[in-house]
């Protein structure tokens, strides 16, 4: 399979067992493909993509828009849970298993997806998700789909239909990619939190929701270069409207300031002990 660009998520595609495809026969081909880990991992966020579009244009007043919202995050939890299982192997108990897990981006998603999965639906929580899959599915589309079903495409270029579809979905993700990631991260913030906030003063969230997902905000502010700069913006645009004006009362902007400087505080708690999330890899 010809190599795909790493997507700056979580979700990402298990190893692949070979790269190049194959010259046995079409059945064999589809075969050797679809009971695969990648495939299964592939299928996980088709669901996600399908049933979160499901949830969003048709059915999200209605109880099948429950169940549609319910399937998005079964699907999510495939993915998550098949590219972990690759990354860490069968789970035991042991410290370093232990670390070494709960420091991974796929597993936060995973537990967050399952508090998701178990509360009211809450629309705005499958954006990250769903985004998150459009480019993992499309790039395995690229990557393993199209190279199976035309295997001289990726190598002598005898197949100019199915080249000229994977040259046009790597253009795409190469293009929309980087700026859908940094919607998610400012959606993360900026859309997510007030709803939830909202969602408790309504009666359709538990007061413990707000603080589940705040440390796992913490969390990605660690180890998400991108979500640090949606919070350097949000802290700009906040003291604009709040600190620096004038027309605002002072007892407003000493709130405003100790609320602030707790955040950072309770953002800046070491998440490991002592070492921080040096090692990590950027996302």
């Amino acid at each position: 399979m010809s190599s795909q660009p790493q997507l700056s998520s979580t979700g990402g595609r298990p190893s692949s067992a070979s790269s190049q495809p194959s010259a046995a026969p079409l059945v064999v081909r589809l075969q050797r493909l679809v009971l695969s880990a990648q495939f299964a991992w592939f299928a996980g966020h088709l669901i996600t993509v399908v049933q979160a579009l499901t949830y969003f244009l048709i059915y999200r007043m209605s109880y099948e828009g429950s169940r549609a919202y319910s399937r998005a995050y079964m699907g999510t939890m495939l993915s998550y849970g098949i590219i972990l299982y690759k990354a860490h192997g069968i789970p035991h108990i042991s410290k370093n298993y232990m670390q070494r897990i709960l420091l991974d981006e796929n597993t936060q998603y995973l537990l967050l997806a399952l508090i998701w999965l178990t509360t009211s639906p809450i629309w705005v929580t499958l954006i990250p998700y769903s985004t998150f899959s459009v480019f993992h599915a499309l790039t395995f589309i690229r990557t393993d789909i199209i190279p199976t079903l035309a295997p001289t495409a990726a190598s002598t270029g005898t197949a100019p239909l199915a080249r000229r579809l994977q040259q046009h979905i790597l253009q795409f993700v190469q293009t929309y990619q980087g700026p859908a990631l940094s919607m998610v991260a400012y959606s993360e913030i900026w859309v997510t939190f007030p709803i939830l906030i909202l969602y408790i003063f309504t009666g359709r969230a538990s007061v413990l929701l707000p603080l589940m997902y705040a440390n796992f905000v913490r969390f990605r502010y660690f180890f998400s270069p991108t979500t640090k700069q949606a919070f350097r913006d949000v802290r700009v645009r906040f003291d604009a409207w709040i600190e620096q004006n004038s027309s605002v009362p002072a007892i407003v902007k000493t709130l405003y300031v100790q609320a602030r400087e707790a955040i950072i505080k309770y953002g800046n708690i070491d998440i490991v002990g002592t070492g921080g999330p040096a090692g990590a890899a950027n996302r």
